[in-house]
């Protein structure tokens, strides 16, 4: 819904009991207010009083000097624009036929259905919910339930890694019957597109691994440095000492780019279709950094693992276009 703009669309003033002083206490909550007005406006294509009243919990004096505060910011922007009027037929605010919002990345695509998804899924917070109108939304990928982490088990981690600081967890391993005690130093989180993980290293397997969040049944309180490793070296005489903080995490930090193009095979409209899909350069190809450490994450979700390459094009719409130099990369080469 947009109305031509005109620089002389009525804005209704304030309520009475709204000075013109009025003091802002909370900025803060004023540029929230803000937003929520430029996000109806962008994908509700209007906003009224009583929506800000009722978000918000403020006075509708209030919300009146909080729609006039974003009037002037927009006739004050560059370009300068109108971006609102008001329906007295209606009684909201219409989206003007000039608009462009204040805050583009909050109204972006991208934004909304990230927003949107969350939203199916129960994990946006209502303080966050600036929805009005809200699609029917259908979600066709598996969704999981909830991953049980204990909160005193990440916010234990949490500690260990603002620290650099080693800790003992429980961990129920897929390759044991019972239960493992590690002592761990972790330094970052990685998520493969399913689950959680703490990035540590650990000191029985003296390596960099990979803890899923939700398989740690205990974490200790942190309560010492951690310290390097020192182990007998196993293709050598004496010991091997190797440091353990994230700078040490060689795989960690070494970056691999992957060259993603359209399925050769696939006939030249649907190449089209999946680089249109993918936001492809010109050339035919997206590029995609990843950590080495995680780069079989992945490759796994996007279909592009050895035992992938067997699947007909239909189905493996991408492919490496890097993939000899991928592989490795992964097994170490340079």
């Amino acid at each position: 819904m947009a109305i031509k703009a005109s620089k002389s669309s009525p804005m209704p003033v304030a309520m009475d009991g709204a000075q013109s002083d009025t003091k802002i206490v909370n900025k803060w909550n004023q540029a929230r207010r803000l937003e929520f007005i430029d996000f109806r406006l962008s994908c509700d294509g209007r906003i009224n009083r009583r929506d800000l009243v009722e978000f918000f919990g403020i006075s509708v004096p209030q919300a009146s000097l909080d729609l006039a505060r974003y009037h002037q910011l927009v006739q004050d922007a560059v370009p300068p624009r109108v971006n609102l009027a008001y329906d007295r037929h209606l009684k909201y605010y219409i989206r003007t036929s000039d608009f462009k919002p204040l805050y583009p990345q909050l109204c972006s695509p991208t934004s909304y259905l990230a927003d949107l998804l969350a939203l199916c899924r129960g994990d946006l917070p209502p303080s966050r919910n600036y929805f009005g109108f809200v699609p029917n939304v259908g979600v066709a990928t598996f969704v999981p339930p909830r991953r049980n982490i204990s909160a005193e088990v990440l916010f234990n981690l949490l500690e260990s890694i603002r620290n650099n600081m080693a800790v003992h967890i429980s961990y129920m391993s897929l390759t044991s019957n019972a239960n493992t005690d590690h002592l761990i130093a972790p330094h970052g989180l990685a998520y493969d597109g399913l689950r959680w993980h703490v990035r540590a290293y650990c000191y029985d397997h003296h390596s960099f691994r990979d803890f899923v969040l939700s398989r740690i049944l205990r974490c200790a309180v942190p309560e010492i440095k951690a310290p390097s490793d020192r182990f007998p070296d196993p293709i050598g005489n004496g010991f091997r000492e190797v440091g353990t903080t994230g700078d040490d995490d060689v795989d960690w930090n070494e970056l691999i780019d992957l060259v993603l193009r359209a399925n050769p095979d696939l006939p030249e409209r649907s190449r089209r279709a999946i680089e249109l899909d993918y936001g492809m350069e010109p050339n035919g190809t997206v590029v995609y950094t990843c950590r080495r450490a995680l780069v079989f994450y992945t490759l796994n979700w996007l279909r592009l693992t050895e035992e992938d390459d067997y699947l007909p094009p239909e189905r493996r719409q991408i492919v490496l276009d890097n993939k000899d130099e991928v592989r490795r990369r992964m097994a170490g080469g340079h």
